[in-house]
């Protein structure tokens, strides 16, 4: 192991600092870091986090561990906090949480863990979540999300992530009510939706007259176009609802299924919009049920609920797919495929027939007969 003292030296050069930057950064004297260096003396045991932080590395590196080492100890991490999660077990999120804080104590600023982190932190954050939000510690995980969040817009070199890290602050900003703060995240996002990673892959493929990726790289990006369709489509049709502008979410929604329709032919369409935060079905039922149709709003309730029974029954695999069972070419090439177990089914549709907005249907003979279905899965 190289002395702490040279390894300081080096990681500080590294990073641009003079010994005086250095002590700012950390709250103390230059001298302290002169007499580290040269060997003199060591960092206080309660200085070995802080200096890893503003160095940038873990504190592995910074006794001169092996990165190959810091490498799996970091993907050691990321599997551990997926293996833990539970499907609505509030307890097992928040242990994933602490796992991920936990880690960047031992690898301060890594950015894969802190992407981690913020995500599941905005999940915890957020009341709209349900069953996922985390009730008393939401406040002080929502700090600590905005903190890491504004960490990763500073230091993270990958668009991809700062955007998602804007689009976090503007998630937390909202909830919090800090509007000002919410535009000026919201207002750096780009205007076009073609400004993305497979639109101009296929730009790149398509002068170099690589066809089959090409292909590839739409339908990815047409998938995610679709996704994003559908995630405004659930949000118009909220605030058409809201405004008491019924039968315009009627339509907005009608017309979107009409659209997929179009599109797939009959073929099993991916539902992009997690019906965790919103199936448009089910968004469908609640505004027919506004306007006095509980006939029209069953019908949308059973759409939704065979829609998965269909998925449950079509396959005997663990995972559900939805990419052998796409033929549209506009989408049949994606690479932007999303996977859930079957073994969570019957939980979320048990979840969807007990939501709140439907409950004046409970009593009708085909929502009863579609729980029935739903409780011999």
């Amino acid at each position: 192991m190289k002395n702490i003292g040279k390894r300081i030296k080096e990681l500080r050069l590294k990073r641009g600092l003079t010994q005086e930057k250095l002590a700012e950064l950390l709250g103390i004297t230059y001298k302290a870091v002169s007499k580290w260096e040269c060997g003199l003396t060591l960092p206080d045991i309660s200085m070995i986090v802080p200096l890893a932080s503003v160095l940038e590395v873990s504190t592995d590196t910074l006794f001169g561990l092996s990165e190959n080492d810091e490498t799996e100890d970091i993907l050691n991490i990321i599997s551990n906090v997926d293996s833990v999660k539970a499907y609505r077990n509030l307890d097992s999120y928040l242990k994933a949480y602490e796992i991920l804080t936990d880690g960047l104590k031992k690898h301060p600023g890594n950015l894969i863990i802190m992407n981690n982190c913020m995500n599941l932190g905005v999940s915890l954050s957020l009341p709209e979540n349900g069953w996922i939000y985390a009730g008393d510690r939401a406040k002080d995980i929502a700090a600590e999300t905005v903190r890491q969040a504004k960490f990763i817009i500073a230091n993270s070199k990958n668009n991809s992530d700062i955007l998602n890290a804007r689009k976090s602050l503007v998630f937390l900003y909202c909830t919090r009510g800090e509007y000002d703060l919410a535009t000026i995240e919201a207002r750096n996002f780009p205007v076009r939706p073609d400004f993305t990673l497979y639109s101009n892959m296929a730009i790149v493929n398509e002068y170099m007259e690589n066809h089959k990726r090409t292909q590839a790289y739409l339908c990815s990006s047409i998938d995610y176009t679709l996704q994003a369709v559908e995630d405004d489509i659930a949000r118009l049709g909220k605030a058409y609802y809201n405004d008491g502008k019924y039968e315009d979410a009627i339509c907005v929604y009608e017309r979107f299924f009409t659209m997929l329709d179009v599109i797939f032919k009959g073929e099993t369409p991916q539902n992009y919009h997690d019906f965790d935060s919103g199936d448009c079905y089910l968004l469908l039922a609640k505004a027919y049920i506004a306007t006095g149709n509980n006939q029209k709003a069953l019908d949308a309730v059973e759409k939704s609920v065979m829609y998965y029974i269909d998925l449950y029954n079509g396959t005997e695999d663990e995972n559900i797919t939805w990419l052998g069972k796409i033929k549209t070419p506009l989408l049949k090439g994606t690479e932007a495929y999303t996977v859930f177990p079957k073994s969570i089914i019957k939980e979320k549709l048990s979840a969807k027939l007990a939501c709140e907005d439907i409950r004046v249907l409970k009593e009708e003979n085909r929502f009863k007969e579609l729980q029935n279905i739903v409780d011999r899965l």
